[in-house]
């Protein structure tokens, strides 16, 4: 039986603003008062670092990254260092696990779900780590997952590399991995359309986790 979502995809906007807007829907999923929300948005420059991260996963100092026009923040979701920038689609997927999947069930879902956008988008070779908790080719990294899970509902979500400039991967120890190549979707053959990985993305995620979904006009109704 598929449960109501509501789609929201947006421009870019900065990772704080992001934040707050999440605690507030999450609030409003946690009383019933909205159905699971899946935005999809852009980020401004910027590195994060979940709980079981440190900045010193980051190599640059801080003066350094400002003048890339970055910041570096930390995070209360899962994981370690990643970024978030032009070029990427951040997926953030706010839904009540209380009433199912599952923490378990969900990150696979939101893994597979990056996997099946990849292969519809032209990467054929794209398959899902689990473990990892990240879509990979031939090793290569294409995207990750790293959650919150607060009083039953989910924030933060995942990340998939479209086409942003690689060399913001190479200043850092992503998720703990630092000999792990960063790649993307058109680095691997694939498209470059956000309208397209976007339409994939959202279908895959809403496939993998039965949901029915609206189109919003903005986050939420």
């Amino acid at each position: 039986m598929t449960r109501p979502a509501l789609l929201a995809r947006t421009g870019r906007i900065g990772y704080i603003e992001a934040w707050d807007e999440q605690r507030r829907l999450a609030e409003l999923v946690r009383s019933g008062d909205s159905p699971t929300v899946i935005w999809l948005l852009e980020h401004d420059p910027v590195y994060t670092y979940g709980r079981h991260g440190t900045r010193d996963d980051l190599w640059i100092d801080d003066d350094a990254l400002a003048a890339l026009g970055a910041t570096c923040l930390a995070s209360d979701r899962g994981g370690q260092m990643t970024w978030h920038g032009p070029g990427q689609v951040t997926g953030y997927v706010i839904m009540d696990l209380r009433r199912g999947p599952g923490v378990r069930r969900f990150v696979e879902a939101l893994v597979d779900s990056m996997t099946d956008a990849c292969h519809a988008c032209g990467v054929a070779g794209a398959v899902s780590d689990h473990d990892r908790m990240g879509t990979y080719v031939d090793g290569r990294k294409l995207g990750s997952v790293g959650i919150r899970v607060a009083e039953g509902v989910s924030m933060h979500g995942l990340g998939l590399n479209i086409d942003p400039d690689l060399a913001w991967f190479a200043r850092m120890s992503a998720c703990g991995a630092p000999d792990v190549p960063a790649t993307s979707i058109t680095a691997e053959g694939g498209t470059g359309d956000r309208m397209a990985v976007d339409a994939a993305l959202a279908e895959a995620v809403a496939r993998r986790l039965d949901l029915s979904v609206e189109v919003a006009a903005g986050p939420v109704s």
